[in-house]
């Protein structure tokens, strides 16, 4: 066999293999960071003029709130917002009753 064709053969073999790997398929990158799972927590009905809570559980954070006038809410609400230690919602109605709610995410 004469050298020209020992080298072309070996040209063409690594060729075939670049080519292959280049066409293989891969596998989806992966993210560099864990995915985040939102919730939605509840707190119980307030009474008239009083204080709902929506609290997260243990593992998660507060991303965001807000609440939901009861139907016999026939005022404004007084205060909606986090609450002072950051772990849950708070929302208070001037007359009526009021459900506060927590967005939490899981601390992955």
């Amino acid at each position: 066999m004469s050298v020209w064709k020992v080298l072309s053969a070996g040209v063409l073999l690594a060729a075939t293999v670049l080519a292959a790997a280049l066409l293989a398929p891969t596998a989806a990158p992966r993210p560099a960071f864990a995915a985040e799972t939102a919730q939605v927590v509840t707190g119980p009905p307030s009474g008239p003029g009083g204080v709902s809570t929506a609290t997260c559980p243990s593992g998660t954070h507060l991303t965001g709130g807000g609440y939901r006038l009861q139907p016999d809410a026939d005022g404004p609400v007084r205060a909606s917002g986090p609450t002072a230690d950051a772990t849950g919602w708070s929302a208070q109605a001037a007359h009526g009753s009021v459900v506060a709610s927590a967005v939490c995410e899981t601390e992955d």
